[in-house]
């Protein structure tokens, strides 16, 4: 029996066009081809790297790694009168609390301080705290299977849809009274400034968020309440020049040069979105699309393993202090921890099967996401949890923007708030009557659906671009944990808009690559055209991109080279995971006290 070697020579830039070309020299073995057949016994010879690459360019199935560097700053300090809760801050006036405590009238203190680590880390370890985690008296009996889920639960998710009429809101500093409210698929949110450049007279496009635009191309505008902006019948306007004389003001102002408009069309403060268009002579084709990517959970809670990344810690590490018994408001001595640095590793006991899965685009998936939600099971905060975008994070006046008012519905997540009672506030130093609940978010299930990243799309290019990644955000609970109030602040504004956390939900993992180029073909004339690629009217063709196999790494660094093993890829991602606080009304001191000397001595 012989075997025919089948030897097909391709062109590295036949097959993609950033490969390189390369000389290739094959060897013939002078080996015999054929072979007397033995009944019930037949043999070949078999490439083992063409087996496994087969093997691997077939393969669809996925078990997704992180490693997650969690940043931490815990900036919030606050009071609290449920005693579990008191008795185990991590104190900022320990030395007045207790000289007030034991005056002469002995009056009732309130004792400040900070959440320790354990209320914000991925997995707790305060399993064994009299009267918090353990009897008597307990908040919480402590559950240490439930200790990787206490505050925080972890799913993979993936793009499959675009919402082009989610509410959002922009304050600009330049007129912070006055937001712009808008849906996501208005585009690029932007505020006027007539300004002088090189001695001519410009227009000056302060966007809220990078652009994107490009010098020359142009862009379509809405004024503030959704009217397209015209001037003579034309809705088009070509970019002059991007930028002002500031750091990096490329990527946020575009400039269009004033021919002598008149009215009231580009005054000053005037606010409204915009959208990319790339060529003037097909806008139709070339203009870009926005939309908030809306993200579907592809796991449950109890697929998630998640560990300590061995002795790894972030380069911040452990702040901690000793609290003496003197200095705690139930005269207990511990060691209590602001911060912490140890690095956590993710991982699923499930197979992720993509071959079935199509990404908001209606393209073969090439990214999964970690997605990561606050749960907040000890109930220090309300159960709410909100959403944004990180254009909604600065600070306004002091204040967080208005997107993150009390009163703002459309800022809320679709999650549903669980909680549960416990002891009567009597046994806890509380007024007697029915007790207050703590509240908290319910996990998420397979197939829930939830927001992501705000995202530009262009036919033209087959490009997605993320232009504000989303955020999350949760707030303490004032029944139980009451920030103190800057100083600065109205305490009622402070109360309808108060400080809270921010994370980012949604890390990316890549599991194949597009190309860095366009293809393009006319069907009868090209093998090959993919089910996603899209008919550009402007050069009478499909148009698409190139999905590059695994192992493929081009000129350009673009590629994916995982493990794979048994028929499953393992993708592996690090993340550096920040909980950012918003404000700052607490300061950590460094100075050493002196002993105190009073009426408790």
């Amino acid at each position: 029996m012989s075997y025919d070697y089948n030897i097909r020579v391709v062109l590295g830039s036949l097959r993609y066009k950033s490969a390189p070309d390369t000389n290739l020299m094959f060897e013939v073995p002078l080996i015999q081809t054929s072979k007397e057949i033995i009944e019930f016994e037949r043999s070949i010879d078999v490439g083992l790297e063409q087996v496994y690459d087969d093997e691997r360019q077939r393969s669809d199935i996925f078990r997704p790694v992180g490693k997650f560097m969690v940043l931490f700053s815990n900036n919030l300090a606050g009071s609290s009168i449920y005693n579990p809760f008191e008795n185990n801050l991590y104190y900022i006036n320990p030395e007045i609390a207790a000289d007030l405590e034991c005056g002469i009238d002995a009056s009732p203190v309130a004792w400040t301080g900070l959440p320790q680590y354990n209320e914000f880390d991925f997995i707790r370890t305060d399993y064994d705290v009299t009267g918090y985690t353990q009897p008597p008296n307990e908040h919480i009996l402590f559950a240490p299977q439930s200790a990787s889920s206490y505050n925080w639960n972890f799913f993979i998710s993936y793009p499959y849809e675009n919402d082009y009429d989610k509410p959002m809101q922009i304050q600009f500093k330049e007129d912070p009274t006055n937001p712009l409210y808008y849906s996501s698929g208005d585009g690029i949110p932007y505020i006027i400034e007539n300004t002088i450049q090189n001695g001519s007279s410009i227009i000056s496009l302060k966007c809220g968020v990078k652009h994107g635009v490009n010098l020359g191309e142009f862009v379509i505008l809405k004024d503030s309440v959704g009217n397209i902006v015209t001037y003579r019948d034309q809705s088009l306007f070509q970019v002059y020049s991007l930028g002002l004389e500031t750091y990096e003001s490329n990527e946020y102002v575009i400039n269009l040069f004033n021919i002598g408009y008149t009215g009231t069309t580009f005054n000053n403060l005037n606010k409204g979105t915009l959208k990319r268009v790339i060529l003037d002579s097909n806008s139709a084709d070339t203009i870009s699309k926005y939309y908030v990517r809306k993200h579907k959970i592809l796991t449950e809670v109890n697929d998630t393993v998640l560990v300590k990344a061995g002795f790894e810690q972030n380069i911040f590490g452990i702040k901690k202090k000793y609290e003496s018994s003197g200095l705690t408001p139930n005269k207990i001595a511990r060691v209590s921890v602001k911060e912490g640095g140890q690095s956590y590793t993710l991982s699923f006991n499930k197979d992720i099967e993509i071959n079935r899965l199509k990404d908001n685009q209606t393209r073969p998936i090439t990214e999964l996401f970690f997605t990561v939600i606050w749960k907040g099971f000890f109930g220090w905060t309300t159960g709410r949890l909100q959403q944004g975008w990180e254009f909604n994070l600065p600070l306004i006046s002091g204040l967080p923007s208005d997107w993150w008012k009390n009163i703002n519905n459309s800022a809320d997540c679709p999650f549903v708030t669980g909680s549960y009672c416990t002891m009567a506030q009597s046994t806890q130093g509380l007024p007697s009557g029915p007790p207050f609940l703590f509240n908290y978010v319910e996990p998420l299930m397979k197939d829930d659906v939830l927001d992501g990243d705000f995202c530009e799309w262009n036919d033209y290019e087959q490009l997605e671009r993320v232009i504000s990644d989303s955020y999350h955000k949760f707030k303490f609970n004032r029944q139980w944990f009451n920030v103190l109030v800057p100083s600065q602040i109205p305490p009622v504004s402070f109360y309808l808009n108060p400080y809270g956390y921010y994370y980012k939900p949604h890390h990316s993992i890549t599991l194949r690559v597009y190309s860095d180029y366009i293809e393009n073909g006319t069907p009868g004339e090209i093998v090959g055209i993919p089910d996603y690629s899209y008919y550009s009217s402007t050069n009478n063709q499909f148009i698409w991109r190139d999905i590059y196999s695994y192992g493929f790494v081009d000129g350009r660094n673009l590629g994916v080279n995982y493990p794979f093993l048994n028929g499953t890829h393992y993708p592996f991602k690090n993340i550096i995971f920040r909980i950012i606080p918003e404000g700052t009304n607490y300061i950590e001191q460094t100075i050493i006290p002196d002993p105190l000397i009073d009426f408790c001595e």
